[in-house]
């Protein structure tokens, strides 16, 4: 009697190690599978193969990113940026500012833990543009005036690096060129580097479950 109670206690005891193995193997974890982020820059603009020789102005960019996440080394990620590109003389002193509604679109690799490299393309459409000229009989001493635009819609290459500097916070340093730089010698064309901060709002994440396997 005492055997058969010796017995049914170990067989429980068995059952409940097992059942217990089974749950802690199933085990529930978040992984994050998208980004959104707001972001804001400056932007250093050249023009090349132009007849005029502007020298490169510095301006502003900023609107949205939002990045899919693919793999432990993979994103996919998408921006809408309202960017300015910014050129003058110096004799006489005259600045022009041409504004771009940009859309880059550019795959990621992720180097380490807090880096990754961008590459991929952008399509920019002109939505203003204006030029300010000293003027003495203005209060501020300057005029700004609307001016045309000096290329109606541009398709570029771009590359960068994108480096974590907190959890939410990251540093992205860009460069994008004008395709037609390689197309056509004729055409103007832009060369822009962008250095700009990116801050997450939003994460997504998906639930999986993971079972762990016992190594044969």
């Amino acid at each position: 009697m005492r055997q058969h109670s010796i017995f049914k206690a170990s067989i429980t005891t068995m059952v409940l190690c097992l059942f217990s193995f089974n749950a802690f193997s199933q085990v529930y974890s978040n992984k994050e599978s998208s980004t959104f982020s707001f972001t804001a820059g400056m932007t250093s603009s050249n023009l090349l193969n132009d007849s005029v020789k502007y020298k490169s102005g510095i301006s502003f960019t900023g609107g949205f990113i939002y990045t899919i996440v693919l793999s432990d080394n993979f994103n996919v990620g998408a921006e809408l940026l309202y960017t300015g590109k910014a050129f003058k003389n110096d004799q006489p002193i005259i600045k022009y500012r041409y504004f771009y509604l940009d859309i880059p679109l550019y795959a990621q690799y992720k180097l380490g833990e807090n880096i990754r490299f961008n590459l991929g393309a952008q399509y920019s459409t002109f939505t203003n543009s204006q030029v300010v000229v000293l003027d003495p009989a203005n209060a501020n001493g300057v005029n700004v005036k609307p001016y045309n635009n000096i290329k109606p819609a541009d398709v570029g290459v771009l590359f960068g690096t994108e480096i974590d500097l907190t959890k939410n916070l990251a540093l992205t340093a860009r460069y994008t060129l004008s395709a037609s730089t390689f197309l056509s010698k004729n055409q103007v064309n832009f060369g822009v580097f962008q250095l700009s901060f990116n801050y997450s709002v939003y994460r997504s994440h998906k639930q999986f479950l993971n079972r762990h396997k016992e190594k044969e």
